[in-house]
């Protein structure tokens, strides 16, 4: 079921912060997007356009006149499956042309606890956020001891692995490689890096079985993010299903990839 909540008093961080605090007994995901002017309409065709994906979707959605903010609180959805779901509303935004900017995705607890800090944070994030890329920016809170400081790399292309752990280590990281899955969760299960970076398309042991096994062998603090060249939303969904928090496709930038990993170790 959805709620619309339209805000003409600019008061979307008191909505949100009521909001967030009101689920913090659960997950909670956050969408955050400056856009054009969402109405009643627009909001029954996004809601139709989600639906095809994510039947029964428990949503509340808030769009603040003043800031022209459009947000989504999600029931029950933790980060990986909000920044799938984030993915299908940046879709419909940019097919109707009414997104503005980046999306900022968040979820409760697992970015923390929505104090009025977080939550004013999030929503500053968003105001930024107009005029810049259209892609998703994540919103993520790791105390300083949980920074990301030793990755694997995973992939059959030796090219690939060499030039990621080359410009990673540039950056200061500890870069490991594995070619395929069973080399690679071998050497998970002995070196723990705090950040795994694999393709999909593997042998002996295939990427999905790889997220899979790195999350039940350590399920709070095994991150995994999905480079690859498949695109079809088929693998966006089945990768986060599984637990990786971050997918970014071939051919990929360097930077984009150094951005990503340096957002989910960054403490805000």
């Amino acid at each position: 079921m959805a709620v619309f909540i339209r805000d003409r008093s600019g008061e979307l961080f008191q909505q949100l912060f009521h909001l967030t605090r009101s689920m913090r007994h659960q997950a909670c995901g956050v969408i955050l997007a400056p856009a054009a002017n969402i109405d009643q309409q627009t909001l029954d065709q996004l809601e139709s356009f989600v639906n095809k994906s994510e039947e029964g979707l428990a949503a509340t959605y808030l769009f603040d006149d003043h800031t022209l903010i459009f947000a989504m609180i999600l029931e029950d959805y933790k980060f990986a499956e909000t920044h799938y779901l984030s993915l299908i509303v940046k879709d419909f935004l940019e097919s109707k042309n009414l997104l503005q900017g980046q999306l900022v995705v968040a979820s409760f607890p697992e970015c923390g606890e929505p104090s009025e800090r977080t939550v004013s944070h999030l929503v500053e994030l968003a105001q930024e956020a107009r005029g810049a890329e259209k892609e998703v920016r994540l919103f993520v809170e790791h105390p300083a001891n949980q920074a990301i400081s030793s990755i694997m790399v995973v992939d059959t292309d030796e090219v690939v692995r060499e030039f990621v752990r080359l410009h990673l280590e540039l950056e200061g990281y500890e870069v490991h490689e594995a070619e395929d899955g069973a080399e690679a969760l071998e050497k998970y299960s002995q070196i723990r890096p705090d950040l795994v970076i694999t393709e999909l398309n593997l042998p002996i042991i295939d990427g999905y079985q790889l997220i899979d096994k790195i999350k039940k062998i350590n399920p709070d603090e095994g991150k995994v993010i999905v480079l690859t060249g498949k695109q079809l939303t088929d693998h966006l969904s089945r990768s986060f299903e599984l637990g990786a928090i971050d997918f970014v496709t071939k051919p990929f930038s360097i930077s984009e990839l150094q951005w990503r990993i340096k957002k989910l170790g960054e403490w805000r």
